[in-house]
């Protein structure tokens, strides 16, 4: 048998075969196109929790409710659509709890909802490689390396080739260089010496040996010559197999490549000036891989490459803007799981939908008529239904235009009527209305877990009857929802909940002791931070251990916020009993131990002092607070105090940087934040800018005033940002500071070097 190569017609022959030589000779056994990928780093910046149980107002950061939301990211709602339509699940091995999940944004994260998505429904004869970190072509070289095993597998089912063929074929393919080095942490060595193969093979090998060439010139990244490619596949696409099950896996194999080199081929020709356009491609291009398409899955019904091959028609009609038509693909797909030509990786679906359905231009966005999924509808509708405040908020639906979706939710009117309740509840700040459309019944326990959908049905019945003024109402089903079943993620609503109440009612029994029914520590340690007096952090610090989270938190707040509201002769009272006997350990992430990573600092109240100046020396901590304990308007000892917070996180421990992040204006609609009540600790919070101020106003020139002016200057180092305290300070007023600072202590080395006042 010739060479598939020596068989395609001119002008190519000449071109490829030249490649072919010079990738056999030089390829094959130096593997200089190897190339190195660098690890790419990923990860979101803190920018804040919603301890509120308002989410009309999209943040764009994406801190999200596990309920069908106008504040969630669209791709959040497409996650619990997904979930309820059974195509995804939610994996959460070690709780909520867990290391992983406490440290993110409360309540949820997106991208807790991308790492804990598990396909339900499989792709048929299609396996996906988990791309590790250092991965940035997982797609791309997921095939590379599954390609590798499933021509092992045809090789070791080709009866007419023998053993040294297949292993020579095995070493060729192994040999093929490509940009997936670094992928899926399969690193290929560079070191170990390329073997080198004969141009000739049997009649038997050559077919293979042609796919494998095809292979090496389809893998070569930026260099890759899809062309090439795709005349080496062509020929293979045709060759009789004569029940040889080996060479049927290739003809299959071929006839799927040319769909992939197809693909590849309009980008490559698309791409113009570092973006994609589409009037760049030669209209032959589509249509001849929308014809390879046809083509296969016409003679391959049940192929090896049927579910990616109908995959691949939704990437065909994103590069030909064919926008309709790949709006009905998705759709199909959803609708159409236990087919052979299923091709969704549901946990990448929602990026999906939202990049190339939602929004597939910058500043533009989808008619919501294209849609007639009640999946796809009811996401973008609640996009759509975003309050004016909202970042970048778009124009809002109005009632005519959701009653005339209305026809498109035959088959999900739950879906329908949500969003006739969130139009009336979100646009029309109308809770009465919206209670119409929600269930007149009370939640039940039934034979499996509440849905998504019905569960957000029931939370903006809670919260639409808080609205009214209803509590009693509210609070029942609240109770009613939390003792329920629930999916993953759901829990943190109804606690929430909880919390909230307990905050206003200063019962926190469910919270805490026995007779405790919430799990979330997040919660829990912001009621421990910002809401409980010093009664109910001594009996949480009693009953946990100072190596547990909330024993730890508890005990940090008790001894903490003792100094920070002057209550000194309770600091030291508390200390011996919950500042931990080994407290030199508790270094935060640089303990030693592990256990003690996440924990408070504890070591911070070790503090021993500092020679400020030859007349200002601050002793250690403890007998610092002592002299404060007898006199607490000792300017000295007051200055040493805010020294020991200056050095220390004590405060921006008790900085509430969520409730800064949170939304201030929230229209007509007023729900209680947690932690947001008057302070349960008896005594006046004390800044490091108030103690400042008691130290240099209507007080002596003396080196103490001198000192306390240059730190309160420096709190609003470099930005104007007061850094010390929540207080607004004028610039005239800093002004004021620095010209007496200048002025009447210009011999110090503090007035010296003050050269701003910002």
């Amino acid at each position: 048998m010739n060479s598939v190569a020596e068989n395609i017609k001119s002008p190519t022959q000449p071109v490829l075969n030249t490649i072919i030589k010079g990738l056999v000779l030089t390829l094959f056994t130096t593997g200089l196109l190897v190339l190195s990928i660098p690890a790419k780093a990923g990860g979101g910046d803190y920018c804040g929790s919603n301890f509120s149980l308002d989410n009309r107002i999209y943040n764009e950061c994406q801190i999200n409710f596990p309920t069908l939301d106008t504040g969630n990211d669209t791709q959040t709602n497409l996650y619990l659509l997904l979930a309820d339509k059974g195509l995804i699940n939610f994996d959460i091995p070690n709780g909520l709890d867990s290391e992983y999940y406490r440290y993110y944004d409360f309540p949820l994260h997106l991208s807790t909802l991308r790492h804990t998505a598990v396909n339900e429904v499989e792709n048929p004869k299609q396996s996906f490689l988990e791309d590790s970190e250092t991965s940035r072509y997982a797609e791309y070289c997921n095939s590379f390396y599954t390609g590798e095993e499933a021509l092992e597998n045809a090789l070791k089912i080709d009866p007419k080739l023998t053993s040294k063929e297949r292993l020579q074929l095995i070493r060729f393919r192994k040999a093929v260089r490509s940009e997936c080095a670094d992928s899926f942490n399969r690193a290929t060595p560079l070191d170990e010496d390329a073997p080198t193969f004969v141009l000739k093979w049997s009649d038997n090998a050559q077919p293979y040996a042609d796919y494998i060439l095809a292979t090496q010139l389809f893998y070569l990244g930026e260099k890759s010559d899809f062309d090439s490619a795709d005349n080496l596949y062509s020929a293979l696409t045709n060759i009789k197999t004569n029940n040889n099950a080996g060479l049927a896996w290739l003809v299959d194999t071929a006839n799927y490549m040319l769909i992939r080199t197809g693909i590849n081929r309009i980008y490559q020709q698309g791409m113009a000036d570092y973006y994609y356009k589409s009037e760049n491609v030669d209209p032959k291009l589509f249509a001849g891989t929308q014809q390879a398409i046809n083509s296969y899955l016409s003679r391959f019904k049940n192929g090896h490459h049927t579910a990616s091959a109908r995959g691949l028609q939704r990437r065909l009609y994103w590069l030909a803007d064919e926008q309709q038509k790949l709006v009905d693909e998705i759709e199909w797909q959803m609708n159409h799981a236990n087919s052979l030509q299923f091709n969704l990786d549901s946990r990448a679906l929602p990026a999906e939908i939202e990049r190339r359905i939602f929004f597939p231009s910058y500043n533009e966005s989808i008619d919501i008529n294209t849609f007639n999924s009640p999946i796809l509808l009811t996401s973008f509708a609640l996009y759509r239904l975003r309050p004016a405040s909202s970042s970048n908020s778009p124009t809002p639906l109005t009632l005519r235009q959701l009653e005339r979706l209305k026809p498109k939710f035959k088959d999900r009117m739950d879906l329908y009527q949500y969003l006739l309740a969130t139009y009336y509840f979100v646009q029309q700040n109308n809770p009465k209305l919206a209670l119409q459309y929600l269930p007149s019944d009370a939640p039940t326990v039934a034979r499996i877990k509440m849905s998504y959908s019905k569960f957000s049905q029931y939370v903006l019945k809670a919260k639409a009857l808080q609205q009214m003024g209803n509590i009693d109402e509210a609070n029942a089903l609240w109770d009613r929802l939390h003792k329920l079943p629930k999916q993953p993620f759901q829990n943190i609503v109804t606690e929430l909940a909880l919390a909230l109440r307990a905050d206003q009612t200063n019962d926190y029994s469910k919270l805490f002791g026995n007779n405790a029914n919430m799990q979330s520590q997040v919660l829990k340690v912001r009621i421990i931070k910002y809401s409980a007096d010093p009664a109910l952090l001594q009996q949480i610090a009693n009953s946990h251990s100072p190596t547990d989270t909330i024993g730890a938190e508890a005990r940090y707040a008790l001894l903490s916020k003792s100094l920070t509201h002057g209550r000194y002769k309770d600091y030291l009272t508390y200390k011996p009993s919950y500042l931990p006997k080994n407290a030199q350990e508790y270094l935060g992430y640089d303990s030693q131990e592990e256990t003690l990573k996440y924990l408070p600092v504890f070591n911070e109240f070790n503090w021993q002092g500092k020679k400020i100046s030859p007349s200002i020396n601050c002793q250690d901590l403890t007998k610092t607070v002592t002299r404060l304990s007898q006199n607490p308007k000792d300017r000295l000892q007051t200055l040493c105090l805010a020294e020991f917070m200056y050095d220390t996180n004590v405060t921006s421990y008790l900085n509430d940087y969520d409730q800064y992040y949170h939304t201030a204006d929230q229209g007509d609609m007023s729900y209680p934040y947690l932690g947001d009540i008057p302070s349960r600790f008896k005594g006046k919070n004390t800044s490091r800018l108030d103690m400042y101020q008691a130290i240099f106003t209507n007080n002596p020139d003396d080196e103490l005033s001198a000192y306390a002016l240059h730190r309160a200057i420096g709190c609003f180092a470099s930005a104007g940002n007061n850094q010390c305290s929540d207080e607004d300070v004028d610039m005239s007023v800093r002004k004021g500071w620095f010209q007496r600072l200048k002025s009447d202590f210009s011999n110090t080395t503090w007035a010296q070097n003050q050269k701003y006042y910002w």
